[in-house]
């Protein structure tokens, strides 16, 4: 009896005495899964021919009569794949990597470890992003302002005074440091005031390098380095008071 109802009800869709339907018809004997989307056709009255629309959610009703759609929630890019988030270290910690780098823990390990000790903070690829423009920006700066120490550098000659005997040997040597105070009287303060920036070698008039205080009077060639790949040579003449 029920397939014979069935049949007669699409005999008379068939033979068009049934109104057509606007709307595609989903069974409630069989709904989607939580979250699930599902398509559906909108009235033609409407300036939306088909919309997202997610089971357990109504959306609101807009003035022109169609559903507004629901705003995309933006993506935490702190949380990569098998739910690990990515973090930015603070300072060392001993088999996890240095400060400022960028990993990507357990969030236990983040909440137990890092965060309580002051290690690390979350950061997004957006921040990330941000950071290396800006360390672009003052590396480009720190380069160009080493080739122009460099250009300096490189033409000039210190001339230090140091009480010495009748055979040249100083009383007292001079070291990096000495050279270096010396050399930074002929520069702004501050210009030479970067870590990096120090005297890595003194050779004497033979090219032979020095591997102890200079001792006597005499020409040298001192090799300072400014960045990691740039370097200038100055020379230094050693006299008696």
């Amino acid at each position: 009896m029920k397939h014979f109802g069935l049949l007669f009800l699409w005999v008379n869709f068939v033979k068009g005495q049934l109104p057509s339907l606007n709307t595609a018809f989903v069974p409630s004997s069989s709904p989607s899964s939580p979250g699930e989307s599902v398509t559906k056709s909108c009235p033609t009255t409407s300036s939306y021919s088909k919309v997202r629309l997610i089971h357990g959610a109504s959306p609101t009703i807009g003035r022109s009569g169609g559903p507004l759609l629901f705003a995309k929630k933006s993506k935490d890019t702190t949380v990569g794949k098998g739910g690990k988030i990515q973090v930015k270290l603070l300072k060392h910690v001993a088999g996890t990597g240095s400060a400022g780098d960028v990993i990507k823990v357990a969030p236990a390990f983040f909440m137990n470890k890092l965060q309580k000790t002051g290690s690390a903070v979350r950061i997004t690829d957006e921040e990330v992003e941000k950071e290396c423009a800006e360390k672009a920006q003052q590396d480009k700066e720190a380069r160009e302002s080493a080739h122009q120490l460099k250009e300096k550098i490189d033409a000039m000659t210190l001339v230090l005074s140091k009480k010495a005997g009748p055979d040249g040997q100083l009383f007292g040597g001079i070291g990096y440091k000495a050279i270096f105070s010396e050399l930074e009287k002929e520069f702004p303060k501050g210009a030479l005031g970067a870590k990096y920036i120090k005297i890595t070698s003194v050779k004497d008039d033979k090219g032979e390098l020095l591997t102890h205080d200079i001792k006597s009077v005499g020409d040298y060639k001192v090799t300072i380095s400014l960045l990691k790949d740039v370097a200038a040579d100055f020379g230094l003449t050693v006299k008696n008071e």
